[in-house]
């Protein structure tokens, strides 16, 4: 085989490559959203991967992020199970685990509330999944069974 009828099929190869992996890439980010900023007051971020990402309202909010509020703001999120969850000012949780089925409505939640203040109205994983379902603070964890609390971390 000449280099000459080589060459364009590694090309092909390469581009095909390439479209995949950018493929794949989207799809695995889309699968990891658990859920979208519907309202946001005041400076907030979101550290993904150990970078710092500022928020807007549309903003998504995926399994191992951390959303921060600083001083005079508060953030509103709705998850994928319609989880609505709130960050008070100078507050900050992770949503260490996510995940949700919406065929059969299994799933697991794990949010860690570092500090600030922190309310939410559970969705559907809670509903249908409450031993799956956990709040963790510096000093606590707490199984979710209710549907609507507040947690404040000094």
């Amino acid at each position: 085989m000449n280099s000459l009828t080589f060459l364009p099929a590694k090309k092909m190869l390469l581009a095909s490559l390439t479209v995949f992996c950018l493929v794949a890439t989207g799809a695995s980010h889309a699968q990891s959203v658990a859920g979208v900023v519907k309202k946001k007051e005041g400076t907030v971020e979101i550290v993904r991967n150990g970078k710092s990402i500022p928020v807007e309202v549309g903003s998504t909010v995926s399994a191992g992020d951390t959303v921060k509020t600083s001083k005079d703001s508060t953030v509103g999120l709705m998850l994928k199970d319609s989880s609505r969850m709130s960050l008070g000012p100078n507050s900050e949780m992770s949503l260490d685990k996510f995940g949700f089925n919406a065929n059969t409505y299994s799933g697991n939640l794990l949010v860690s509330v570092v500090k600030g203040t922190f309310a939410m109205i559970s969705g559907l994983v809670v509903k249908n999944n409450p031993a799956n379902s956990m709040i963790k603070t510096p000093t606590s964890t707490a199984g979710i069974r209710g549907t609507t609390f507040v947690v404040e971390v000094p």
